[in-house]
């Protein structure tokens, strides 16, 4: 006999409980790597040779660039902790299928099933031309 429905709500709320615990880590992680960042430099800080300051604003740029992905990453995060929190997470966002746990596993941020996400990805493809 196939495992009941109230057996898969279950599992599916355990499995999210241990999702949870993974996105307030990595909110946490997240967090404290942005207060660990510098301000930038003043431009009494700056050096004075033309290839210091080429490698002065690279690295500049770099570091922006992280700092962008971690801020998106961390609203990703929010995000998905919010939808766990009003009960609509795992639920994809076009079908309002179930999202697989594995996908969830793997990408706790996602927020639509697969079949929906290859979809929505080959339509890009299409509109590109690529």
């Amino acid at each position: 006999m196939g495992v009941t429905h109230a057996a898969r709500s279950r599992s599916r709320h355990q499995a999210f409980r241990s999702i949870r615990r993974q996105l307030l880590q990595d909110q946490h992680l997240l967090l404290r790597q942005a207060a660990s960042w510098a301000p930038p430099a003043t431009e009494s800080e700056l050096p004075a040779d033309v290839l210091d300051i080429a490698t002065c604003d690279r690295d500049l740029a770099l570091d922006d660039l992280m700092r962008q992905r971690a801020y998106l990453r961390l609203q990703q995060v929010n995000r998905a902790l919010s939808r766990i929190d009003q009960a609509s997470y795992g639920i994809c966002h076009l079908c309002r299928a179930d999202i697989p746990l594995p996908r969830l596993r793997a990408q706790p941020d996602a927020t639509l099933c697969l079949e929906c996400k290859t979809e929505c990805e080959h339509r890009a493809l299409l509109r590109t031309g690529a």
